[in-house]
């Protein structure tokens, strides 16, 4: 099959760039302290996160039980879930996942977070296994001081929680364009980190996992003192908005095909709309930059640039989306192509798990 071969609009992998990319990260990480631990919420497909695993990733990050469901059902992990698991409906689910064998580490932040697992254990039989997670600078969830990290460490020990370690995410840096201001921010983030592992250690509480960073600070973290894993995932793709922070040394692998269905003096329109293509970090544009989305409508873009006036009704052109992440969790498939041939179709099976 063709890509001209291909209804729109959908999804189209390179699957070229994405190795590329993969062995990249895989080329950087075999030369530093730190592991790779890739996140989850770019692919959500276990194709990919397979291969990433196969280049030697270390385990697998997520966001929510249902990725943590769909890598199960692969047979992929360890998995390490960055969020709280809160209620006992998400609690008991992640008995269950324990129950089928599958090494999974949550995160706490609160007391709240240690008693909900506390009952889900005594409920279930299993001993889940934790990490802290430390708010260094983004002011999302975290513990805020040493001394109440210390003490939460504790307390999963206490209440039968196997405490493994810590984790803080510095993603108010990642998207910073200058490197330098960039490189400093993120070393604030991860100093606050060090902090609370140093205390940790000085409580005879030493943390086997500290788990930080994203692609825009994976080079920082790798190297940070301490720091044994890094979470990078939009480096596998790559996308519009990261690649004004790094164009190197990742590829765009993830573009976004759309039919052209009118043509106009100074824009054009194509067939994809706010249902399809998300604008949270800005807009989707050609490569090249001569097209660049101007505003969506729900099943409507409007297209302004030079290239416009390159096209016609019915030509197909191929957009970067400004956040991948956002774009693919509407869709279902990957359309795999090397060149102009589509090679497999991908399914996103970890698409809207948002619970």
């Amino acid at each position: 099959m063709k890509i001209s071969d291909l209804d729109t609009p959908c999804l189209l992998l390179d699957l070229d760039v994405m190795e590329r990319n993969i062995a990249t990260m895989a080329a950087f990480f075999a030369g530093t302290p730190a592991k790779l631990r890739p996140h989850f919420k770019t692919p959500k497909s276990p194709e990919v996160a397979r291969r990433q695993l196969s280049a030697g990733a270390i385990g697998i990050t997520v966001a929510k039980l249902g990725e943590a469901e769909v890598l199960a059902d692969a047979g992929l992990g360890p998995i390490l879930m960055a969020n709280q698991v809160v209620g006992p409906i998400k609690i008991d689910r992640l008995m269950a996942l324990l129950a089928r064998g599958v090494d999974i580490t949550v995160a706490v932040e609160s007391d709240f977070n240690v008693d909900q697992l506390a009952a889900g254990a005594r409920r279930s039989g299993q001993r889940p296994q934790a990490i802290i997670e430390i708010d260094s600078g983004m002011h999302r969830c975290g513990t805020t001081d040493p001394a109440g990290t210390v003490r939460l460490a504790r307390l999963l020990e206490e209440n039968g929680i196997r405490y493994r370690g810590v984790m803080g995410y510095e993603g108010h840096t990642v998207h910073i364009e200058d490197a330098t201001d960039r490189r400093e921010k993120a070393g604030t983030a991860l100093a606050i980190v060090g902090q609370h592992v140093e205390a940790l250690a000085e409580a005879g509480l030493p943390a086997e996992i500290v788990s930080v960073g994203g692609t825009g600070t994976y080079n920082i973290g790798a190297t940070w003192p301490g720091v044994t894993e890094i979470q990078a995932g939009t480096y596998v793709f790559m996308d519009g908005r990261y690649k004004t922070v790094m164009p190197e040394p990742f590829g765009c692998a993830l573009t976004f095909l759309t039919t052209i269905l009118s043509v106009k003096d100074a824009y054009a329109i194509c067939d994809a709309g706010m249902k399809s293509l998300s604008r949270d970090m800005g807009m989707p544009e050609a490569a090249d930059g001569s097209i660049k989305v101007r505003g969506l409508s729900e099943e409507h873009a409007h297209l302004v640039g030079d290239g416009v006036a390159n096209l016609e009704p019915g030509d197909r052109i191929e957009l970067i989306p400004s956040h991948g992440d956002t774009t693919l969790n509407m869709h279902d498939n990957y359309y795999v192509r090397r060149g102009e041939d589509v090679i497999d179709t991908w399914p996103i099976l970890a698409a809207r798990k948002f619970r």
